[in-house]
């Protein structure tokens, strides 16, 4: 589209700018769309509740990733126990649905066991792909950074091994 044949009224037109209201206004403005809100929730299947649901957890995984801190709270435990109680399931149901046994989803959950690759992805396919692998994956990577720049001990002797290295 040529800006140039566009006449001044019509770029005018195009622009929308909003109503002054005063208090009492902007308070019905408020409670109006509120009420719109409840009744849409109120319609809302249980299937969109969940996926409302599952998109909320997927951005609070997305936000810590992207965090340069590490929150101990924020584990991969703390992310599992969160999709789990999402689901309108049993533990062991979910279990099953993950082929994977009871006890080993517990020990999940309670952050007794670390993770493995498979579990990621078959997380991805549980939830319709909705939350990637990568990103279950990217969780753990950031207690297992923290984990290596926190050991002082092993970073000690990792020094040692280290014979010779060039002068920055």
């Amino acid at each position: 589209m040529n800006l140039n044949t566009i006449a001044p009224e019509e770029v005018v037109d195009g622009f929308f700018f909003p109503d002054q209201m005063n208090g009492k206004e902007q308070q019905q403005a408020d409670e109006e769309l509120a009420v719109a809100l409840q009744k849409r929730r109120a319609n809302l299947t249980d299937v969109e509740k969940l996926r409302g649901k599952l998109l909320q957890l997927k951005f609070q995984i997305e936000d810590y990733i992207k965090e340069d801190k590490f929150d101990p709270q924020k584990s991969f435990a703390y992310f599992l126990k969160s999709y789990v109680e999402l689901q309108p399931k049993k533990k062991n149901e979910i279990a099953a649905e993950l082929s994977i046994h009871k006890s080993k989803l517990s020990q999940l959950l309670s952050g007794d066991r670390e993770p493995s690759d498979d579990l990621f992805i078959r997380l991805e396919f549980h939830s319709e792909r909705f939350i990637p692998a990568r990103d279950w994956f990217r969780v753990t990577m950031k207690k297992h950074e923290n984990d290596i720049m926190t050991n002082v001990a092993l970073r000690n002797q990792e020094k040692s091994y280290v014979k010779k290295h060039p002068v920055f």
